[in-house]
């Protein structure tokens, strides 16, 4: 998902015990017996919450977690000190094995925080074994689970439930109060304190690939490589001289017993299409799926368990069309990016992920033309999402894989799409092949993102183990190779998209072909057939419920699309690369191309098909203009093409032989085709290209007289230059000229009371 909301969590040390928990109402004092323990161990008396720990653990890194109703865990990296028979809880800054220290917070240098301060019981303290109470730690203190989360307590409606000492760790439950949106309440709410092993090996973090670091977001845009770790599992070779070896330890997913059982044989493949990604990097077996029948919550929340959840809210009212797509929440050594719990959350509704099928998919698979979808097509829905979201749990960023990169011709290709797909990654956000035709006959099985070669090639680069004895000079050498590939493969190829989408290998929600107006101008035929589809599918209905939500889903397709279209517009081909590799980072898209994709523009943007603006079932939704999302889009697409920082690409062309005039070229060709009606014989201008000619004229007047920012170049992003306003100003006096003109030369002219207030709006600047 572009995004997909994505999540993530650090382990942390907790050693096990059998809990030693007693009945409220006994006065007796615990004390525990004379005998070296090997991790933390609690207890609760009298409703407070104790904790016992050895000395070998002080001063020891473990992590401290809080499993809350959201998808989104928190963590932090501790250690427990003894200060005058006082322990102290502190919070101290990471040292990463990639050479950099992870601090407490973004820029303050502090080694170390104090969370919290407990005095000894001592009553309950034996030789070697501290005991303190942490029941206020645990019910009434804020904790700085992460930057910018702040929680508003309300230990009246707090208690400590149970607590359950595992091996190296130790899980408790809780009842905590909080407030939310004004309202009291008390969610189940556990903690735990996870044991820490020594850092594995890691792998350094490279931007050229596709992996989060340890921190997971803490990424830089552009040509900035992170000093960092990539987050990914310790997988080790069982037997480390053959070529392909199963791993000591495979990655095992549980399924929650929440999972339908119709559904668990699509989300156990969803998992196990990674095989033979991992099969890549020398590891067969690689992945363990396993279904239980019950799960306890000391399972739920234990490290050592990976969960692949059914979210709830599927059958809560209010949420009947569901939250579209899944998401994940991993554990993670911040020392070495290792992630040692991934848990899967699938929180999409059938019906919301059939009518995203519907619109990509109805005219080329005959299943998807009648509501509800047959049970293999949802499973195979569901698949598709899974396979998506393990992606993340392995370490795996979204979307812009090998993007702008496969041959047009091959979405067609059945032998193709069999071998490469349709996109090279199922972390794309691509949806389904909606660029082949009805005729091409593609087998259904074949419409849908699956593991694909990049997916592979990323594995084998972030998973492939070296022999023993392999120097790290070596090993970099090895791992250099396998980068360089993108040299020649092009789809090997991955882009961190930034928030400028400086061309089409950043777009999403489309399918990427190197010829993006084919692409486009076949996906568009298919759009069409979906409308001409959608009443049929809807009859069933006892209202227009469905048919409006499915057509204002259409229209957004369609807007995904010129955005595509808009991304070839003073874009570049993008292939990040190391300083010592030959070639440009950024490619300038051809000027003849860039054309091409105007034009387009001009015709589909400016003038949308009636099918798309008025289809046959208008009558059934609409009895104003209002509202008109084509026409909001089509606004939208036009503050694109005048982005601020698309006119610097074009200035930055200009310098670059053979593009000169590039802006003034492209802001001509432009206004031209918005105001084409100057030029034609036809003297009507229909009512929706007078919004959009108002709005572009609003909206240069706006940016010429935009106040200048300053001088610091960072923060003129989204200032125009005065170059830019200088060009703006010189289209402007131009279409002043040609209106005058046209209303003088044309006596009988149409829309004169149009043109008169376009003329007002620009006499009054100019």
């Amino acid at each position: 998902m572009k995004g997909i909301i994505l999540f993530c969590f650090i382990s942390i040390f907790t050693l096990g015990m059998a809990s030693n928990a007693r009945k409220p109402n006994e006065d007796k004092i615990t004390i525990k017996p004379l005998r070296q323990e090997t991790f933390l161990t609690t207890f609760i008396e009298n409703d407070q919450l104790y904790l016992n720990i050895p000395n070998q653990l002080l001063d020891t890194p473990m992590m401290f977690v809080m499993y809350d109703q959201s998808y989104d865990n928190k963590y932090l990296q501790i250690i427990w000190s003894l200060e005058r028979e006082k322990i102290v809880l502190m919070l101290p800054s990471i040292t990463s094995t990639a050479g950099i220290t992870l601090p407490i917070k973004p820029k303050l240098t502090l080694s170390e925080n104090i969370l919290a301060i407990f005095p000894k019981d001592k009553d309950r303290s034996v030789p070697g074994i501290h005991c303190i109470n942490i029941t206020d730690l645990i019910l009434k203190q804020e904790i700085p689970w992460k930057l910018g989360f702040q929680e508003s307590l309300v230990p009246q409606i707090s208690l400590v439930l149970e607590t359950k000492d595992l091996k190296n760790e130790v899980i408790i439950k809780t009842r905590r109060g909080i407030m939310m949106d004004g309202t009291k309440i008390s969610l189940p709410m556990f903690f735990a304190f996870c044991k820490l092993d020594e850092p594995m090996k890691a792998r350094r973090y490279d931007y050229r690939m596709g992996f989060y670091n340890e921190k997971l977001l803490d990424i830089h845009y552009g040509a900035h490589n992170s000093i960092a770790n990539i987050s990914r599992w310790h997988l080790e070779k069982k037997y480390p001289n053959q070529e392909i070896s199963v791993p000591k330890k495979p990655i095992t997913f549980i399924l929650s017993p929440d999972i339908p059982k119709i559904w668990r044989p699509y989300v156990k493949a969803g998992i196990e299409e990674w095989l033979s990604a991992f099969e890549s990097a020398g590891f067969k077996e690689a992945l363990v799926v396993k279904e239980v029948d019950s799960l306890s919550e000391w399972d739920m929340y234990s490290i050592n368990n990976n969960i692949v959840y059914w979210g709830p809210l599927k059958r809560w009212r209010g949420n009947e069309d569901g939250w579209f797509g899944g998401t994940i929440s991993n554990i993670i050594d911040e020392r070495s990016g290792e992630i040692l719990k991934g848990d899967i959350y699938m929180s999409i509704s059938r019906e919301t992920y059939s009518e995203m099928y519907f619109i990509r998919s109805a005219p080329l698979d005959i299943r998807a033309q009648t509501f509800p979808f047959p049970d293999d097509l949802v499973g195979e829905l569901y698949q598709c999402m899974v396979a998506h979201e393990v992606g993340h749990v392995f370490g795996l960023m979204d979307a812009n894989y090998g993007e702008f990169a496969y041959p047009f011709e091959k979405m067609n290709d059945v032998e193709w799409l069999k071998t490469m797909g349709h996109t090279p990654s199922v972390m794309n956000y691509t949806r389904q092949n909606n660029i082949a035709q009805p005729e091409d006959h593609i087998p259904p099985s074949l419409l849908n993102q699956k593991v694909g070669p990049m997916d592979r090639y990323q594995i084998r680069w972030g998973y492939t183990e070296f022999p023993f004895g392999t120097t790290q000079k070596d090993a970099d050498a090895i791992l250099e190779s396998i980068i360089r590939l993108q040299d020649s493969i092009p789809w090997y190829r991955y882009n961190y998209s930034n928030y400028e989408g400086i061309g089409p290998a950043d777009t999403d929600e489309v399918v990427e072909s190197r010829d993006p107006v084919r692409s486009t101008e076949m996906a568009l035929k298919n759009l069409e057939r979906v409308l001409k589809l959608l009443p049929d599918a809807c009859r069933d209905q006892k209202d227009n419920a469905r048919l409006e939500r499915i057509y204002s889903k259409i229209c957004t397709l369609w807007f995904d699309h010129m955005s595509q279209i808009v991304a070839i517009i003073g874009g570049y081909d993008i292939q990040h690369k190391s300083i010592n590799q030959e070639g440009a980072i950024y490619t300038p898209i051809a000027l003849e191309i860039q054309q091409e994709a105007l034009d387009f523009l001009i015709k589909n943007v400016m003038n949308p098909p009636n099918w798309l603006i008025q289809p046959e079932f208008a009558e059934k939704i609409y009895y104003s203009t209002y509202p008109d999302i084509i026409l909001t889009y089509q606004q939208l697409l036009l503050f694109e093409l005048l982005r601020p920082d698309r006119m610097k690409r074009f200035e930055y062309l200009e310098t670059i032989p053979g593009y000169s005039g590039a802006l003034t070229n492209y802001l001509t060709s432009l206004q031209a085709g918005l105001f084409k009606e100057l030029n034609d014989s036809n003297n009507v201008v229909k009512p929706r290209n007078q919004e959009l000619q108002m709005t572009y004229i609003d909206k240069l007047i706006m940016s010429i007289q935009q106040k200048r920012v300053n001088i610091d170049a960072n923060e003129k992003t989204f200032d125009y230059t005065d170059y830019s306003r200088a060009v703006f100003m010189e289209q402007l006096i131009n279409l002043n000229k040609k209106i005058e003109e046209k209303i003088n030369t044309n006596r009988q002219l149409n829309s004169k009371g149009h043109w008169k207030i376009c003329l007002l709006k620009l006499n009054k600047m100019l």
